[in-house]
């Protein structure tokens, strides 16, 4: 059973109320953040679909100080009750780390996206912020930090992101202008741009490509073929399930992108969790607006 950790954390955070959504399992990104904070003192409140729930409830039982709670950004009642539960603490630090497109998203071009598919991807993983920060607004105290989660893919065009990458950039210019909203009320608004990480969502991704070899030469997905074909000769028949080879498969992606990084390293759930503690404390108080990068310099870097 875990505890919060002592006054002395460094960080200033020590009773905070920390508002985070977006949580799918423990390899989730939003619980790592969430995981961060609540060492460092910070009060918890979760938000999760409830399609999660058995996963979130161990989650729950292992952090007994972590609330949590059903949260569908889709479901406009859902997210009044969320909120609703918080008028007494107020909120001095939300992390928006909300997600989602339909399988066509990752395996078709842009220009094939389905109208609904890709309404759903812009709904989910980019207006959701703006629904959030209306429903937030009341209850964030002065000075409050909004986070969200972005990718590479918002600003070049990356194989096999495709309309995500465009829900991502949508995602990145409503930071700028709800900064600019809500900068009238001392409150700032930041996005976090992590390399790649091994979750849910990514081995999604890497299985639908180990479905459909034909995505792969739509998408121009060299990279992940070689890597799918060298997880299948290391392999070998001794794969149990998809799931197993779909990680071979992404450890393979994240290898390679961290040898076209500047500092050669794989980013980890726990180094974006620390960024989100910098944007949530007192010492970023006049940063809002922006998009961190938190990739080894992955963004940075023309490795060839």
């Amino acid at each position: 059973m875990a505890s919060a950790a002592s006054s002395n954390s460094g960080f200033g955070l020590e009773g905070k109320t920390v508002v985070v959504l977006g949580v799918a399992d423990r390899s989730s990104i939003a619980w790592g953040i969430a995981e961060a904070f609540f060492k460092h003192g910070a009060r918890i409140t979760i938000g999760y679909q409830q399609r999660f729930f058995s996963r979130i409830r161990l989650l729950l039982q292992e952090f007994p100080g972590v609330q949590g709670a059903r949260c569908d950004v889709l479901d406009e009642q859902e997210l009044s009750d969320f909120f609703a539960r918080l008028e007494q603490d107020g909120i001095d630090v939300l992390v928006h780390a909300v997600a989602f497109g339909p399988p066509e998203v990752f395996t078709e071009n842009p220009s094939e996206v389905s109208a609904e598919g890709f309404s759903q991807t812009l709904a989910i993983s980019a207006h959701s912020l703006c629904k959030v920060a209306r429903y937030a607004k009341p209850h964030l105290r002065d000075w409050a930090s909004v986070i969200t989660l972005t990718f590479q893919a918002s600003e070049r065009s990356v194989p096999m992101y495709g309309t995500m990458g465009i829900a991502k950039s949508a995602l990145e210019s409503i930071v700028r202008y709800l900064a600019l909203e809500l900068g009238k009320k001392r409150v700032r608004v930041n996005a976090v741009s992590p390399g790649p990480i091994e979750t849910i969502a990514a081995l999604g991704e890497a299985l639908a490509f180990i479905r459909s070899p034909q995505a792969l030469a739509r998408q121009r997905g060299e990279l992940f073929r070689s890597a799918i074909e060298a997880a299948r000769r290391e392999l070998g028949d001794k794969v149990p399930d998809e799931i197993a080879l779909a990680q071979a498969v992404w450890k393979r992606v994240q290898t390679a992108f961290a040898a076209k990084s500047a500092i050669e390293e794989t980013v980890t759930k726990e180094d974006v969790a620390a960024c989100a503690l910098f944007l949530g404390s007192d010492f970023s108080r006049k940063i809002t607006g922006q998009v961190i990068h938190v990739d080894c310099g992955l963004s940075t870097a023309l490795i060839m």
